[in-house]
């Protein structure tokens, strides 16, 4: 009974978290950011603690926001309104967050942590007109 209702969860969770993207984003990210702060500082457990921060953000935030860019792509009538409403809209929150956590105590260097996320413009560029044409939406 538990399994089957933990697999009903991951179902539905599916419909606003891209586990895919979430994934590969954390890895990514989560070494791009420690990189980051370990060659500015040569101080590890900062780091690391900058590091595990995006990791986790990346993977709950980075699936539901690309998910989000999916949805806004796919759902709203026309194409050029829906593309922009997909790329500024989760791209900016994206931001925003992103600098918020690395602001808190822990990460070294949050600014430079941040830059990184710059890279979600041009993924949500490619997400949405991917899924807007899969959608076959004009």
């Amino acid at each position: 009974m538990k399994m089957r209702r933990h697999q009903n969860i991951i179902i539905y969770s599916k419909r606003f978290i891209d586990y895919k993207i979430a994934i590969a984003g954390a890895i990514f990210m989560g070494s791009a950011v420690f990189g980051i702060n370990y060659f500015a500082t040569i101080e590890f457990s900062g780091s690391v603690t900058a590091a595990i921060k995006q990791a986790a953000y990346t993977f709950l935030f980075g699936g539901i926001f690309m998910k989000a860019c999916e949805n806004l792509a796919t759902k709203i009538e026309s194409r050029k309104k829906a593309i922009i409403a997909a790329v500024i809209i989760p791209s900016a929150i994206t931001l925003l967050l992103t600098f918020g956590v690395h602001s808190f105590k822990g990460t070294p260097k949050p600014l430079e942590s941040t830059l990184p996320t710059l890279l979600i413009i041009p993924a949500t560029v490619v997400w949405s007109i991917r899924k807007r044409n899969q959608a076959g939406s004009s």
